[in-house]
């Protein structure tokens, strides 16, 4: 029961980190943290921009119909007994207006590595694992939208080498979460009509920050989180020069979890972008997110 709602714990954190509507961010890496040899957790999540917020800190509500839908297949392997292999690849529906596009989104690689195995009971020491995750340009970014509104831009689209960790402790039918990623995306060259020509666009560093914690009574799990995000402006260089404006803003979730079994879970979620924080250059919207997770027991 208790390596359970370790799996349970971070597979709620995963939905802060992906709370973001619209390709922002960086992704929470695919980790197994139980005693398993392998899980695969598929999800189906529907989100709505319902504010902007400028570079100054002005927000501004919307209403242009700017909704995006993502199945994502998170799949983990056990290597040796504390190395793990992980994959992340995401299905996105975008519209924005009238105008609508789907494909694939930006997909993700990760090595995982337990830096703190749980090898006898302690009061205090957490159970924690490190990551590294390579983000991969699977999807069109804003310089490849041909689209008015940029409804064909489905992620970020620029590699990125990320590294974090995340920690897990449970105290009877109480648990608390921590997680942290440093990460850094990589200049692309782009023809784009959009900026007048070729232009190279230089993403820069971003991290992320999560805590969270819940309340277990059986097999029923309620958590929630709270998550903040930083990425650097981007500068474009080219047929135009400008120097953007760094983005921020922090996520508040809800997660209710189920256990249907000893191997597997479902999870129902909602994270909203406009409660907490003092955002900056932001789309900020609310998503809804119902999963299922699988897990095979060494």
């Amino acid at each position: 029961m208790r390596s359970l709602l370790v799996i349970l714990i971070v597979f709620s954190s995963t939905q802060t980190w992906a709370a973001s509507c619209c390709g922002g961010g960086f992704a929470f890496p695919a980790l197994i943290l139980g005693d398993d040899k392998a899980q695969l957790t598929t999800s189906l999540s529907y989100g709505s921009v319902t504010d902007y917020v400028y570079p100054d800190g002005k927000w501004t509500h919307v209403n242009d119909h700017n909704v995006s839908s993502t199945f994502k297949i998170d799949g983990a392997l056990l290597m040796t007994d504390r190395t793990q292999a992980g994959i992340s690849i995401p299905v996105v529906y975008k519209k924005v207006s009238d105008e609508t596009n789907s494909g694939l989104g930006d997909m993700a690689l990760n090595l995982g590595y337990e830096i703190l195995p749980e090898l006898s009971y302690s009061a205090w020491k957490p159970k924690g694992l490190g990551f590294l995750q390579i983000t991969l340009p699977t999807s069109p970014s804003v310089y490849d939208a041909t689209n008015v509104f940029a409804a064909d831009s489905r992620g970020r689209g620029f590699f990125a080498l990320g590294t974090g960790m995340i920690f897990t402790k449970i105290f009877g039918k109480w648990d608390t979460n921590a997680s942290g990623e440093l990460h850094r995306s990589f200049a692309r060259s782009f023809d784009s009509d959009g900026a007048g020509g070729a232009v190279t666009v230089t993403p820069g560093w971003g991290h992320s920050i999560t805590i969270g914690g819940g309340w277990s009574y059986g097999d029923f799990r309620l958590g929630s989180s709270l998550s903040s995000m930083y990425e650097d402006g981007y500068r474009v260089r080219g047929a135009q020069d400008s120097d953007g404006s760094s983005q921020q803003n922090m996520t508040w979730s809800v997660i209710a979890n189920y256990m249907l079994g000893m191997e597997s879970a479902i999870t129902l979620s909602y994270a909203d972008q406009t409660i907490f924080g003092s955002p900056e250059n932001s789309n900020l919207s609310k998503t809804v997110t119902l999963s299922y997770q699988q897990r095979w027991q060494r």
